[in-house]
């Protein structure tokens, strides 16, 4: 069965009569690998798999970098219009299914495991923490890259300049819409000043005690006292 190793990828041929297996789903392996018992097999396709899927995930947000950067071209503003246009109907969703923080938090956990993320969850008294080293859409994508950013400083760059533009989608999505239409956030985010450093969502417990610098910085008002 043909599954390669990067190192080995450019060193060995397909042997003939192995090309038709190449269409063989790996998830499919791993099943039959696992009903047969050979576990370490199993493991080893599994591992293949994740690796095959991350791949394919880091192609399309790489894609989304630069149709973004294109986009930017003719007017900053027109990356919010996207970005309001994608997610205003969706976080409205959002909000009739999983009103609750531990459900957002529940919910946006599974998000960060399907990017491959490497993340952190802690309860403090009044907010849950999520550290995100590096978050597997932007994080990652900001450290094997350089990426375009804003020129301005605007509401939905989080009130400032030089941000991604596609980790702008962050603000847009999970503070200024969610806000918009209920009058808090879904989360805080607080993106890293440097790739090299994790990113940070608060999950405030209670709306009140959202602190009023995280309402200003998006060019909005608390008004949940």
């Amino acid at each position: 069965m043909i599954r390669l190793e990067k190192s080995e990828a450019l060193q060995r041929k397909i042997r003939q009569d192995d090309v038709a297996e190449l269409a063989i789903p790996t998830s499919t392996l791993v099943c039959e690998a696992m009903q047969a018992g050979r576990v370490d097999e199993a493991l080893n396709f599994l591992q293949y798999s994740c690796a095959e899927n991350q791949a394919m995930h880091d192609i399309m947000v790489v894609f989304v970098d630069d149709v973004l950067a294109h986009l930017a071209r003719f007017g900053e503003g027109e990356v919010l219009k996207l970005m309001r246009q994608r997610y205003y109907d969706r976080v409205k969703s959002w909000l009739s299914v999983t009103p609750g923080v531990e459900e957002t938090l529940q919910v946006l956990a599974e998000y960060f495991r399907s990017h491959f993320s490497n993340f952190t969850v802690v309860e403090e008294p009044d907010r849950y923490i999520m550290s995100l080293n590096p978050c597997g859409s932007g994080g990652r994508l900001r450290r094997s890259r350089h990426v375009a950013t804003t020129k301005e400083a605007y509401p939905w760059s989080w009130g400032k300049s030089g941000v991604s533009y596609y980790c702008t989608h962050c603000c847009v999505f999970f503070e200024i819409i969610p806000t918009e239409l209920r009058g808090y956030p879904l989360a805080i985010n607080l993106i890293a000043e440097r790739p090299e450093e994790p990113c940070v969502q608060l999950y405030y417990k209670k709306p009140e005690l959202i602190p009023e610098e995280y309402f200003t910085r998006i060019g909005m008002t608390k008004t949940i006292k």
